[in-house]
């Protein structure tokens, strides 16, 4: 394989909690009761598609736009300074960087993303991060593996896609991506449909170091 194409939350990056907890805090400021279901129906949204989600379904009285700057204010201290990666995330896409080209697909914040990926010593090795608000469109359309394959300037087929949700995952298998799933105990309810679409399904990182499937 010559492409790598990795997601950054719960993938390379352990913050699926700050966002479970930053949903349930910002619920709570506007007397929303959390229920499972809105993690699992946003979980799959670009970040301006989780705003309206939570003004037009959850009815959060505020504008979308001043939705996602507080979600901006209450998480990008976190990215900078705090979050860490999942366990040999980093020796892993070293290892990459040496094979071929790695790139980042992302609902997260471009500006946070960078910011996570400078601290943590990735970014030098990443040719791009390209995020599911760029692309206008979320994970259930190909559409951000496409453009990430054609800024390596490879094909689908010689790339493989690094993803932790399974309709994600599907999406890219669908259009020609090889698919390694990434498990997360947050979306432990999808782990069978995960490892039905993924060539493989890994815990850690360190399960691939040694690997010769890359």
């Amino acid at each position: 394989m010559k492409g790598f194409i990795f997601d950054l939350d719960g993938t390379l990056l352990d913050s699926l909690g700050l966002w479970l907890d930053i949903d349930k805090k910002y619920m709570a400021m506007h007397g929303i009761e959390y229920k499972r279901e809105y993690t699992d129906a946003i979980k799959r949204l670009t970040y301006v598609e989780c705003s309206y989600y939570f003004k037009n379904v959850l009815g959060v009285d505020k504008e979308a736009e001043e939705i996602q700057q507080d979600w901006m204010n209450m998480s990008h201290a976190a990215y900078q300074n705090d979050l860490p990666l999942k366990p040999y995330a980093y020796e892993f896409v070293q290892k990459c960087a040496s094979m071929g080209k790695c790139i980042i697909a992302t609902s997260c914040h471009k500006e946070s993303a960078i910011a996570a990926l400078k601290r943590t010593g990735l970014y030098s090795m990443i040719e791009d991060v390209v995020t599911t608000n760029e692309v206008g469109l979320n994970k259930e359309n190909p559409r951000i593996y496409e453009l990430c394959a054609q800024k390596l300037d490879l094909s689908p087929e010689e790339c493989i896609v690094f993803e932790d949700v399974a309709s994600a995952a599907l999406c890219a298998h669908q259009a020609h991506f090889k698919v390694i799933g990434i498990l997360d105990d947050m979306w432990s309810h999808d782990q069978s449909e995960l490892k039905r679409v993924c060539v493989k399904t890994i815990h850690s990182f360190k399960e691939l170091i040694d690997s010769d499937m890359i």
